[in-house]
């Protein structure tokens, strides 16, 4: 009885503690899906998390250091742009641990980084065969973007006629298991290839417009008109209709009574300093409609709060209380049956 008590007071405790939030999204033909998490991408790497992170050791006197410290050495020397030095770490360390998934993993993309496409491409192949479910099984991304490095290598007019991921949508698919199942992946690798590359990348504006036919018709218009804002800012020559498809959604979203969404929701620099070039277009408009300008304050404080990491301390500290509320009604719960089972053993 005890311990069936107990149970129900660690099921509460856990129950309030990781509670999650999902959010009901509609495609283009009304069809409602649930997201549990937002698609966020940053422009640059955490220098100066990296820059910490390396104070920490002697660059000098890397032997000391087991292969897994020495990758993880290398990994935030390739956030500070230092590829060079990051690539001597691993193929040391490539070749004294050959059947280590995260140090091939980690040699194939900075080799990518630095522009071997050949050797990238077979280094990123070795970590699958390593590790088949790595990065939750979206490597097939990454095979896929460096396959098109390469054939864009041998005919710079490749992007125009083919589709950097070959997912076999389009924006008139219908809805499709497979093709939903690739969404996720397709975010996972974005995370990780965003913050490497800045504003234009004509190959990331092709794997935005795909990426914004698989919203559309497999779970958001919504997140499908801000792909094809991406897809636009990458390259504004605009070569997959992106303009075109976003007039046919912004229709759409009105019906829905969706707000039409903006790429600058979604990307935001690490330093305040760099996003007031993206924001000046915005006080442009502020100034001409005054009666928006309440709004558009508390826009600019939720974006500041997230580059300052204000947000995130309050998400935090949120979440720390949560955790002291469970706990407390956890002690107190137990503390009750315990007194309840002493007075029941009394009489």
């Amino acid at each position: 009885m005890k311990k069936a008590l107990l149970l129900v007071v660690i099921t509460v405790f856990v129950k309030i503690s990781v509670a999650c939030l999902n959010e009901t999204h509609k495609d283009k033909y009304g069809r409602v899906h649930i997201r549990d998490e937002q698609f966020m991408v940053y422009n640059e790497p955490d220098k100066a998390s990296a820059t910490d992170f390396l104070a920490k050791y002697d660059l000098n006197k890397l032997d000391q250091y087991d292969k897994d410290v020495q990758s993880d050495i290398a990994v935030n020397l390739t956030y500070i742009g230092k590829y060079d030095k990051a690539l001597s770490i691993l193929k040391k360390l490539q070749k004294a641990n050959p059947a280590d998934y995260n140090i091939a993993a980690n040699l194939g993309t900075v080799y990518e980084l630095s522009g071997n496409n050949e050797l990238a491409l077979q280094f990123i192949k070795k970590g699958i065969q390593l590790n088949q479910n790595s990065h939750e099984g979206s490597e097939w991304v990454h095979v896929k973007i460096v396959e098109a490095k390469l054939q864009i290598a041998k005919d710079p007019s490749w992007l125009l006629s083919h589709r950097v991921l070959n997912t076999g949508v389009n924006f008139n698919s219908k809805n499709n298991n497979a093709l939903g199942q690739k969404i996720w992946h397709i975010e996972y690798q974005l995370q990780e290839r965003v913050p490497f590359t800045p504003f234009p990348d004509k190959l990331l504006a092709n794997v935005f417009d795909e990426l914004g036919d698989l919203y559309a018709t497999q779970e958001s218009a919504e997140m499908a008109y801000m792909a094809y804002d991406f897809s636009l800012k990458y390259d504004p020559a605009d070569n997959y209709a992106a303009t075109q498809k976003m007039e046919e959604l912004k229709a759409i979203l009105k019906k829905q009574k969706t707000k039409i969404p903006s790429w600058k929701n979604y990307y935001y620099n690490r330093k305040l300093s760099k996003i007031q070039a993206e924001i000046a277009d915005e006080v442009i408009n502020t100034v001409a409609n005054p009666e928006k300008l309440e709004k558009k304050i508390a826009g600019f404080k939720s974006m500041v709060d997230v580059l300052t990491g204000e947000k995130a301390r309050r998400e935090k500290m949120r979440r720390q209380k949560n955790i002291i509320i469970g706990s407390s009604a956890a002690v107190l719960l137990l503390a009750g049956v315990i007194g309840y089972m002493r007075k029941r053993k009394v009489a």
